[in-house]
């Protein structure tokens, strides 16, 4: 504190001035600390840092809203809870799990438990991803059937297994192999394979009385063969 004993004696009113001009100039905010006390900032005032920036050693705690305007950079992991939406393009280095029963919706496509939904109604399309099983309305492709099949909404089936392929609807059935090409409608079977035809009794009608046929035969084998001329006759 400055005493004056002489009021004409100007030295300590120089003191006096210097300790105003001090204050005057001095900024405590400059390296202030704040205790438990907290900073509260009201009446629609803010905080404004130019050109600086915000260090958070805790955490930061927001109710409301968080906005802000240019490039949000973040290292480490992050969690969001609650529903959100993004607008604009995304681009994704790494994987991408849905965990916990949760499900990706892209537009009328649905990928859940393992399984992709395309569409709805009588033409929705289902991939599983646990069978391989494709659905498309009443029509199917399944792996897990013979060594694949395709399976209408008629009944009808194709489908193949170690040597062939089948198209099967009902009592009949059409085969092919590398070795030979089968039509069968229950018992009745035509065959052809090397060169030669097979057909089942069953399978051809028998001629009428007097009607004009070619001259075949069959074996006891049942293999088609054409008969031998005799005396100028076929």
């Amino acid at each position: 504190m400055t005493r004056i004993d002489n009021l004409n004696d100007l030295t300590p009113w120089r003191a006096i001035w210097k300790a105003i001009d001090d204050l005057n100039q001095k900024n405590d905010l400059q390296h202030a600390a704040i205790g438990r006390g907290g900073i509260t900032v009201y009446g629609g005032g803010v905080i404004t840092i130019e050109n600086g920036g915000l260090n958070v050693t805790g955490y930061a705690q927001i109710t409301g809203e968080l906005r802000g305007d240019g490039t949000l950079i973040w290292t480490g992991p992050w969690a969001f809870t609650g529903a959100g939406e993004i607008t604009g393009n995304v681009d994704l280095t790494g994987n991408l799990d849905v965990v916990d029963d949760g499900n990706i919706t892209i537009g009328n496509i649905l990928i859940e438990d393992g399984k992709i939904y395309v569409g709805t109604g009588a033409s929705q399309i289902v991939i599983d991803g646990a069978t391989g099983k494709i659905t498309a309305g009443n029509m199917s492709m399944d792996p897990t059937v013979s060594g694949g099949a395709l399976t209408f909404a008629n009944g009808a089936q194709v489908f193949t297994d170690d040597n062939t392929v089948q198209l099967y609807k009902g009592n009949s059935v059409i085969q092919v192999s590398n070795a030979y090409a089968r039509l069968q409608n229950g018992g009745n079977v035509i065959e052809v394979n090397d060169g030669r035809a097979r057909i089942s009794s069953g399978a051809i009608e028998p001629a009428d009385p007097g009607e004009d046929v070619a001259a075949l035969g069959i074996s006891s084998g049942g293999w088609l063969r054409r008969l031998p001329t005799i005396d100028g006759a076929s």
